[in-house]
This record gives structure tokens, C-alpha cells and sequence, in this order.
């Protein structure tokens, strides 16, 4: 049980090293997952609840090992907080869209990390930003639904890209 929490464990701080460098890539793969985000609303909804059932998952992983105390409270509110799609699919536009909330979310990430019974909300904050990141704008989702397509068949890889992020 031990290893499995400490596999869990590490990898939250892996995929978020390792995402920087998927960001923005123009590979074929990253544009299907782009285009059936825009297109489809069962996959956003299912990359939002695999983002809570981690960010929940995580949050236990830290209970199992350390004990309950009112320190994990925060990361657990965090990941049943996300399980309610309409608030989830909000926030994430909101962070994907406005770099003013991006760095109030990266300040408190950063204020989070300064105590260490609150690493695992500091990192649950940030997965959630990362997660953000790769979610669709509201304007790549209201042109897959006008134009489908378009998106699909006649774009480019690079311009898909360009246009989702």
C-alpha cells in the first residue's frame, strides 16, 4: 500500500515538470486531444474528473501517510470543489483566459509552499493551473460548434494549435 501511495506521490510533481514541454507542441497527438476537447463535451468532462479523482487521490495519499489533521482539509475541499462540473469548466476558462488570475493563483501557490503541511494543496493549485493550461478557450469551443468542420478537416496542425492556445 505504501508504494502505491508513494507512486502516487510522485507523480503530481512529474507531470508537472513534464508539461511544460507538451505545451504548445505541434504534434499530431496533441492536436486530436485538442480538437475533441473544442468538439466534445463528454471528454471535457472527463478531463475534469480525472483532474479531481487525482487531486482527491492525492490529498488522500498525504492523509494515508501522515494522519488526518485540518491541514489536508484545504487540498480535500479543493478536489470535491472540483467534482461539480459547471464550477470546475468555469474556473478553468477563467484561468485559461485571464493572466491576471494566472499569477493570483501562481502567488498563492507560492504562499502555499511556505508551509510545509500545505505542500499537497500547493501542488493540487498547481496541477490545477497546469490543467487549465490545456483546456480550451470558450472561443475555440463556440467556433467548434459553429464550424466543425472547419476545425477538423481544413485547419492545419499549427493553426489548431495556435488558435487553442
Amino acid at each position: 500500500m505504501t508504494k502505491i501511495i508513494a507512486i502516487l506521490q510522485l507523480t503530481v510533481p512529474t507531470v508537472l515538470l513534464i508539461a511544460p514541454f507538451l505545451y504548445r507542441r505541434k504534434s499530431r497527438t496533441l492536436v486530436r486531444f485538442c480538437i475533441s476537447m473544442a468538439l466534445r463535451e463528454k471528454v471535457r468532462k472527463a478531463y475534469m474528473l480525472a483532474l479531481a479523482l487525482v487531486v482527491i487521490l492525492f490529498s488522500y495519499s498525504f492523509v494515508a501517510l501522515e494522519g488526518a489533521s485540518y491541514w489536508q482539509s484545504p487540498t480535500l475541499l479543493l478536489g470535491f470543489v472540483l467534482l461539480r462540473y459547471k464550477f470546475t469548466d468555469a474556473m478553468l476558462h477563467w484561468i485559461h483566459e485571464d493572466r491576471v488570475i494566472q499569477g493570483i493563483a501562481l502567488g498563492m501557490v507560492m504562499f502555499s509552499m511556505v508551509v510545509p503541511q500545505l505542500y499537497s494543496l500547493s501542488a493540487s493549485m498547481a496541477l490545477v493551473m497546469t490543467a487549465a493550461m490545456f483546456y480550451p478557450s470558450r472561443a475555440i469551443i463556440e467556433m467548434a460548434k459553429v464550424d466543425c468542420f472547419r476545425l477538423e478537416y481544413s485547419m492545419s496542425d499549427e493553426d489548431i494549435i495556435d488558435l487553442y492556445f
